[in-house]
C-alpha cells in the first residue's frame, strides 16, 4: 500500500503484486431497514464462531470499534459492533463510516449504466473531453476503468500528503486533483496506454469529471438518481465537506493518531463516499451479482482485461474498479485511520464487509482484511479469499 505518514489513501497497489426510477432504470426490489440494527441468523457455531474471530481481532491488532456484517443471498448471517466509537459511545451497526475504494465500485456502475443509456460507449477517447492531457491519446474511458490509462497518481508524491496535512478541511476539486498528476508533482507510470498497468486514483477522477459533464449534473446528484435511490440506499452518500453523516464512527489517523472523523476527504474525489453496514452489504451485493445492470453489460465489472499486465494474473486481478480474486469480488480502503473492506462470493451468494477503527498506538497493516480473509475461511473453507 502507499503509506505516507498518516494517510493511506485507497491505495492497493502491492495487493496483486505482494417500480420505475430516474432515467427509466427498473426499481431493484430492496426494502432499506428502517435503522440498521443487530441481526443474526440465531446463535449457533456459525455465528459464534464469527464473533470470536472478531473479538480476537480487536484485541491482536488494538482496535477500538469493528463494524461487520454478512449476509447469504440477502437474509443476514451477522450484523454487529464491537468496542468504542469514542469515549463513553459505544459503536454500533447503524453509525456511518467512510467507505474509500468502494466509491470506484460505484463510478463503474455508474458508467455502465450510461453506457447502457448510450450516453457514451466504453471505446470513447478520453481525449474527447482531455484534448490537451499528456499522453492521452489512446486512452478510453474502459481504460480508465481498469486503471490501464498509464496516468501518474496525483495520491503518491510525499508533497501530496503534505498539502492535505497543511488543511485537512480543503475541499479538492477534480481539476485540483487532475493538475496534481502532472509535472512538477508527478510523471506518467507508462505512456502506451493499456498495454501496462498501474494503479492511479488519476485515471478514477478523470472518469467521474467526464461522466459528471455527459449527465449534465453534479457527481452526487447522478450517484443519487442512478444508483442510490432505485437501491433504497439511505444511508449512502458523497461528502465533500467535514460534516460527517450522523451517528458517525470516529477515526483515529494512523501514525499521528489525531480524529480525523470531521476532516475533509474530497482529497479522494469520487470514492469520498460515506454508508452505513447494512447499506454496504445490499451494495457489495448489487455490484457483486450485477443486478442493476443489462445482461449485455453484466460481465464488464469482472472482465480479465488486465490479465497479464503487470502483477495481474487470471487468479487475481483488477478488473473495472474492482479487484477480482477468483471467485470473490473485493473491495479494500484505507486512508486516515478507517479501513473498510468488502467480499461478494458469486458462487455462494455470500457478500461480507467489514469496517475498523484503530486505538492510539495501533499498528496494524490492514485488519480489516485480515478479519474478511479469517471469516471466508470459516463460510467458504474450500475456496476462501486469496491472501
Amino acid at each position: 500500500m502507499f503509506h505516507f505518514r498518516g494517510v493511506r489513501a485507497l491505495a492497493i497497489a502491492g495487493v496483486l503484486g505482494a417500480g420505475s426510477c430516474s432515467y427509466g432504470y427498473a426499481a431493484i426490489a430492496v426494502t432499506p431497514p428502517v435503522s440498521c440494527a443487530p441481526a443474526s441468523e440465531g446463535s449457533n457455531a456459525t455465528t459464534s464462531a464469527i464473533s470470536s474471530i472478531l473479538s480476537h481481532a480487536k484485541e491482536r491488532d488494538n482496535l477500538r470499534a469493528i463494524i461487520f456484517g454478512a449476509e447469504r443471498n440477502g437474509k443476514p448471517i451477522l450484523r454487529t459492533a464491537l468496542g468504542t466509537s469514542t469515549t463513553g459511545v459505544p459503536a454500533t451497526t447503524a453509525m456511518h463510516f467512510r467507505v474509500g475504494f468502494v466509491g470506484w465500485q460505484y463510478l463503474v456502475e455508474m458508467m455502465l449504466l450510461m453506457t447502457d443509456r448510450k450516453q457514451i460507449a466504453l471505446t470513447d477517447p478520453v481525449s474527447k473531453w482531455f484534448p490537451n492531457y499528456p499522453h492521452v491519446h489512446g486512452v478510453t474511458l474502459r481504460m480508465l476503468a481498469a486503471s490501464s490509462a498509464g496516468f501518474g497518481d496525483y495520491i503518491t508524491p510525499p508533497s501530496f500528503a503534505k498539502a492535505i496535512y497543511a488543511n485537512t478541511r480543503r475541499v479538492w476539486t477534480a481539476n485540483d486533483l487532475i493538475k496534481r498528476s502532472l509535472p512538477p508533482y508527478q510523471a506518467p507510470a507508462f505512456t502506451d496506454p493499456g498495454k501496462d498497468w498501474a494503479y492511479s486514483h488519476t485515471d478514477f477522477v478523470m472518469l467521474g469529471a467526464i461522466l459528471e459533464r455527459v449527465g449534465g449534473k453534479p457527481y452526487a446528484s447522478l450517484l443519487r438518481d442512478l444508483i442510490l435511490r432505485p437501491l433504497g440506499l439511505h444511508d449512502t452518500r458523497l461528502q465533500f465537506d467535514d460534516t460527517p453523516q450522523r451517528p458517525v464512527l470516529h477515526t483515529l489517523d494512523d501514525g499521528t493518531f489525531k480524529d480525523t472523523t470531521f476532516w475533509n476527504p474530497s482529497f479522494v474525489s469520487w470514492a469520498a463516499m460515506t454508508s452505513n453496514i447494512c447499506d454496504l452489504v445490499t451494495w457489495d451485493r448489487v455490484f457483486g451479482t450485477s443486478s442493476l445492470l443489462p445482461s449485455a453489460l453484466r460481465s464488464e465489472v469482472t472482465a480479465p482485461v488486465n490479465v497479464g499486465l503487470g502483477p495481474n494474473t487470471a487468479s487475481t486481478y483488477f478488473g473495472l474498479g474492482t479487484l477480482v480474486k477468483k471467485p470473490w469480488i473485493v473491495a479494500k480502503a484505507s486512508y486516515w485511520g478507517m479501513y473498510t473492506s468488502t467480499a461478494y462470493d458469486p458462487t455462494t451468494g455470500i457478500s461480507l464487509a467489514v469496517t475498523v477503527s484503530l486505538n492510539r498506538g495501533a499498528s496494524p497493516k490492514n485488519p480489516s482484511d485480515d478479519i474478511l480473509s479469517a471469516i471466508s475461511k470459516l463460510l467458504t473453507p474450500d475456496h476462501p479469499i486469496p491472501n
